[in-house]
């Protein structure tokens, strides 16, 4: 059945659509690529330092990168969605291309449509990542941090270099390290106690674990002790053919509980998880409020280039930023009500989006 021909400016519509859709995507996913390889990339590199000053095992390493890529792309996300729509309605406005899709009916309310369309799957991906996942590996994080990353000072010798300890009253140094049978060879210990000192030089180490108590202790073959005060004689000198040498274990700085904890976990009645909830509900409206401010503040003054609206969002998407962490720590510290939470700052960015949105709908926005 013919139900008649297709409405030329309909039509033209959905192309204009389309078009706008794949362009603003291809840069949206560039963005995106770019800053969450730069991010993760010194992260990286500030994990494999610490590996390599024996601050955690290598084995911890990806594990470590992979519990960090949620939060990674929560916070990337919404950037790079609203540079991307700054960079893509620039060069339409710079190159003429809006006032052509203005032409063929596309108004601005039907352009924020448009928007919307990429900008909500975007939010809808930023919210699970705040309210569900990122938790779930800051919590997975923190007990690799606590159970896994130095599980005793074994576990942190390096071969062929010297690792502190104890607040940097132990100093240790294997010339071999065979992790497999917990053995180490040409072992240097040297201790801090108080004004005694005592140092320990072994021809091998061997590690074993006390199962009644869960201890670590190193025992040591073939050495020789000394023990006394620097700068005074009368050292004691042991030499020994086994010598068990408790090992401490050292607990890195986990992250604070609420951070890891459930979202249907935290209370609003409590300073610190009501902050903690209303900062992982941030995300996602981010994310809406900053579509509709970039689309508001992407058009570039006559004769200047596609960039030139950049610097000035950058600068109204970091202000957003640093709002949302001072008022966050205000909700923390019990300086501000919990019952407001953020939301005045999400209210008044929302209502600053509207106004440059408006702004740019009206006569003096459609100037070229």
């Amino acid at each position: 059945m013919d139900n008649g021909p297709t409405h030329p400016r309909s039509s033209t519509r959905y192309v204009a659509a389309r078009y706008v859709a794949r362009e603003l995507l291809l840069v949206f996913l560039a963005v995106f690529v770019l800053l969450l390889v730069v991010g993760l990339s010194a992260r990286f590199i500030g994990f494999v330092q610490g590996a390599a000053a024996g601050r955690f095992t290598a084995e911890a390493l990806w594990l470590l990168v992979a519990f960090r890529v949620p939060e990674f792309v929560q916070v990337t996300a919404p950037f790079a969605l609203f540079i991307s729509i700054l960079l893509t309605f620039g060069r339409l406005h710079a190159e003429h291309e809006y006032a052509v899709l203005a032409g063929a009916g596309a108004t601005p309310g039907r352009m924020v449509g448009w928007l919307l369309a990429v900008s909500v799957p975007v939010a809808v991906l930023v919210g699970v990542l705040s309210l569900s996942m990122t938790p779930e590996a800051r919590r997975l994080y923190s007990e690799l941090s606590l159970e896994q990353l130095v599980d005793s000072e074994l576990d942190a010798f390096v071969p062929g270099a010297f690792h502190m300890a104890a607040n940097g009253r132990r100093v240790t140094y294997a010339r071999t390290v065979d992790r497999r049978a917990n053995r180490l060879e040409g072992v240097f210990m040297a201790e801090r106690r108080g004004t005694l000192g005592v140092t320990v030089l072994a021809e091998a180490g061997q590690q074993h674990r006390l199962p009644e108590t869960g201890s670590r202790f190193l025992e040591l073959v073939n050495g020789v002790r000394y023990e006394g005060r620097a700068g005074e004689t009368g050292y004691r000198v042991t030499e020994f053919a086994r010598l068990g040498q408790r090992i401490d274990r050292r607990d890195p700085v986990p992250l604070a509980d609420v951070r890891g904890l459930d979202t249907l976990e935290l209370s609003a009645a409590v300073p610190e998880e009501a902050a903690e909830l209303n900062g992982r509900i941030a995300w996602p409206l981010m994310a809406l409020i900053a579509t509709l401010a970039a689309f508001g503040m992407a058009r570039p003054p006559p004769r200047a280039g596609r960039f030139a609206r950049t610097l000035p969002g950058v600068g109204f998407f970091v202000a957003y930023y640093l709002a949302l962490v001072f008022a966050q720590e205000g909700l923390a510290e019990g300086i501000l009500p919990l019952a407001v939470g953020l939301w005045p700052i999400h209210g008044v960015m929302l209502a600053i989006a509207v106004w440059l949105v408006a702004r740019g709908a009206g006569p003096a926005g459609r100037r070229h």
